[in-house]
């Protein structure tokens, strides 16, 4: 499937959602990432942080749907027995398309699935940046788990997981993503789910 074929998906999906909805808001997000690939005894944690927006659709009583256009730093620490460890940064834009169900009005849960686009791979050690993007692939599935909570005044706080369910390297081995992910968010306008 295209890159192409997908966005027009994602519109024509996100559009169609306005129409049934009550009301659209919109925001911005961001906050800190903590990374590692799966399937590596060498790999640490990488912290990196991700930055975007979203629209959030108001359904039903309950639930709303969440598309985002996310900026994600991900990758890992590699810590190689007899070499010092370096950094491997690997950075996507993601979209993941979020169900939320609202448990009361300000707190909910969600879980949706995620396209990612790698867009860079770098290793980092001693100073110098080497592109290693021939060893990484260009397309990253996943699923994401988490839940938030909304203040009156548009300021919410969230956390998600996100597993990656396809092989990221290219590699013998299969290596997903695994990526845990804690910010902020500011929805324009108040957000309240349809009564």
């Amino acid at each position: 499937m295209t890159k192409k074929a997908i966005f027009l998906f994602l519109t024509v999906s996100l559009f169609s959602l306005t129409t049934l909805a009550q009301q659209v808001k919109f925001g911005v997000k961001g906050g800190l990432n903590i990374s590692r690939l799966t399937n590596n005894d060498y790999a640490k944690s990488r912290a990196g942080i991700y930055l975007g927006g979203f629209a959030r659709v108001g359904l039903t009583e309950n639930w709303s749907i969440q598309p985002e256009l996310v900026y994600s730093g991900q990758g890992y620490v590699a810590d190689p027995p007899i070499l010092d460890d370096y950094t491997v940064a690997i950075n996507y834009i993601n979209l993941p398309i979020m169900a939320q169900y609202h448990i009361i009005p300000e707190f909910y849960l969600e879980a949706g699935p995620q396209i990612g686009f790698r867009v860079a791979a770098r290793v980092k050690d001693d100073g110098n940046s080497y592109d290693v993007g021939d060893g990484y692939k260009g397309l990253d599935l996943g699923l994401g788990f988490g839940l938030g909570y909304d203040f009156d005044f548009g300021l919410g706080v969230g956390a998600r997981y996100n597993f990656g369910l396809t092989d990221v390297s290219d590699a013998r081995e299969k290596h997903a993503n695994s990526v845990a992910q804690f910010g902020v968010t500011y929805t324009f306008g108040k957000f309240s789910i349809r009564k």
